[in-house]
């Protein structure tokens, strides 16, 4: 390993998807190879379910499956320490031996210039203790900020690195940095505009939050240090979901999700200072706040906070602004959208939230298989979010994808386009047990339907259907049928072959007074072979004897998974 370069530090806990990117974005990076990461994976919790040991259980094992960068150790917690705990032992144990170190939580997504740009200033500024650390983010600023890097009197938590006699200076006991403040009379000039880092701080003596960011932003403050920016953002952050200990369920007003994160940033040699300029940008285009020109850094920077303490702030103040794009995107109007690094377009932001949700945060297709190429087929791909998540997981599988709405197959092949996937076939056609031309109902979204007979309350277009039979020739790893009520129909078809399938996925719909078909897509699966499990992820009703809910004239809807067993 390079010497030279810091060690990479990784914290992760219980979220495999998110790590799993985090991993595979970073190895991208062109330092990888030569650098050295350590994870520190955090223990269970006391009295923890079966399903939360298991997710631990999982992540420790994705870890080992790939040398992410040149050398990975794995240091495995019998306790559960918690994130503030982890992050200041971990770095507190590996800093003193490196001299500095880079810091990463499990949803940061690095561009693959971001390992150069940390490492090319760590080196420039190791001996300007005013600068107490090096940000791979940037706050949005209102304009562009010519200059290649910038300092900023605030730190940022996200993809950060910082060395061994800064680190030194942070203190990390809340009591002792409270009384400091309170002694020189300072705890107003704490604050900044409406969010009152002072409570903050007090909140985490009285344990009512357990910030390691906001001691370390005190420490920084009384020191009068800074922290180096670069002028465009060298990772985003994929943790506004509600799984992470800080970043709540929706991007907050603060943050921006950068279009681009892999721009190749040089690091000014410059004199380590704030510029009032900088600084106003930064806070109008992120905070849409503004620094008057004399007033001084202590009593004029207004809002600018590390990410992880503007949604503590938020939440003990009751003044989460998060823009929740489910209810502020008008329904069926098509965006563009940042998507595993790609800009993917999406006709209908509240359904695509709900897909990336199911597919790449629950995981409800993934599996696993010693097939070095496994054939899956993907009925009612959509606009593709299932075959890009097979794809990530089996970059050499062979994939079919059926879509039988004109429009959304439309979206569907430029999405998959912009991946540069190989092997897979896209076809315009709907699932059903003849080849011929049908009705179809359209969403707009996530849902159609193919109408056998014209409903003249229904505006529908004219598709092709094709039987499924024809791309069953060889074993199937797995099959998704995801039809919007098709499903009983194909199987029906398709029961002679059901013996080459090894996995299968079928979505149940329910329709408002018409006859249920549960019973015959149970009876086709088990006599198959499958074992079956069954769940309700979306539409379900909590009280179906009083009232049962619908949504596209559905009253239920099933996820059904049937597979062999060996």
């Amino acid at each position: 390993m390079n010497r030279d370069l810091a060690p990479i530090v990784l914290f992760i806990y219980n979220r495999p998807w998110h790590t799993r990117r985090t991993l595979e974005a970073l190895k991208q990076n062109e330092l990888a190879a030569n650098s050295r990461l350590i994870i520190f994976s955090d223990g269970p919790k006391e009295n923890s379910t079966e399903e939360e040991l298991n997710k631990v259980k999982e992540i420790r094992n994705l870890v080992k499956e790939e040398k992410w960068c040149g050398a990975v150790k794995i240091i495995e917690r019998t306790e559960n320490l918690g994130l503030a705990e982890s992050v200041i032992l971990g770095v507190t144990e590996l800093i003193e031996e490196y001299g500095r170190v880079i810091v990463l939580e499990d949803d940061i997504i690095v561009g693959k210039y971001f390992l150069n740009f940390i490492n090319e200033a760590l080196e420039l500024y190791k001996f300007k203790k005013r600068v107490f650390g090096v940000s791979g983010y940037q706050f949005t600023p209102s304009k562009e900020i010519k200059e290649s890097t910038y300092f900023l009197p605030i730190m940022s938590s996200w993809g950060y690195a910082t060395w061994a006699d800064r680190w030194s200076q942070i203190n990390f006991n809340g009591e002792e940095l409270l009384e400091i403040v309170e002694n020189k009379k300072i705890g107003n000039k704490l604050n900044f505009g409406s969010i009152n880092y002072l409570k903050m701080l007090k909140d985490q003596v009285d344990n009512l939050n357990n910030s390691w960011a906001v001691r370390f932003y005190v420490s920084m403050y009384l020191k009068n240090g800074l922290f180096l920016y670069p002028n465009k953002s060298l990772l985003r952050n994929i943790g506004f979901d509600g799984t992470g200990i800080h970043s709540g369920s929706n991007p907050s007003k603060h943050y921006r999700d950068p279009k681009e994160i892999n721009s190749l940033i040089p690091v000014q040699n410059k004199k380590v200072k704030w510029n009032k300029k900088n600084v106003d940008l930064s806070m109008k285009g992120t905070y849409n706040s503004s620094v008057s020109k004399n007033s001084g850094f202590k009593t004029t920077l207004k809002n600018i906070l590390p990410p992880e303490l503007i949604q503590y702030a938020r939440r003990k103040l009751k003044r989460d602004n998060s823009l929740d794009i489910d209810k502020t995107s008008p329904r069926y109007t098509r965006k563009i959208i940042q998507f595993e690094d790609q800009e993917i377009i999406v006709p209908d932001v509240a359904s695509f939230n709900f897909m990336k949700k199911e597919i790449f945060e629950n995981e409800v297709y993934k599996f696993s298989t010693h097939e070095l190429s496994p054939y899956i087929i993907d009925g009612g791909a959509n606009i593709g979010l299932s075959t890009i998540y097979f794809k990530k997981l089996f970059p050499n599988s062979k994939i079919i994808g059926f879509e039988p709405d004109p429009s959304i197959f439309e979206i569907l092949k430029k999405n998959i386009r912009k991946f540069n996937f190989q092997n897979i076939e896209l076809v315009n056609k709907g699932l059903w047990n003849v080849k011929k031309e049908l009705e179809f109902w359209s969403e707009g979204a996530d849902a159609g339907l193919i109408i056998e007979k014209k409903d003249s309350k229904k505006t529908t277009t004219k598709i092709e259907t094709t039987s499924l039979n024809d791309y069953l020739t060889c074993q199937v790893d797995f099959l998704k049928l995801d039809i919007e009520g098709a499903e009983t129909v194909v199987l029906k078809d398709i029961q002679p072959n059901l013996g080459k399938i090894k996995r299968i996925f079928v979505e149940y719909h329910s329709f408002v007074n018409q006859p249920q078909s549960i019973d015959e897509i149970l009876r086709i699966l088990i006599e198959a072979g499958f074992r079956l499990h069954i769940n309700a992820p979306g539409l379900s009703s909590q009280s179906p004897f009083v009232k049962l809910n619908t949504y596209n004239n559905m009253d239920m809807q099933l996820n059904i998974y049937g597979f062999k067993e060996e």
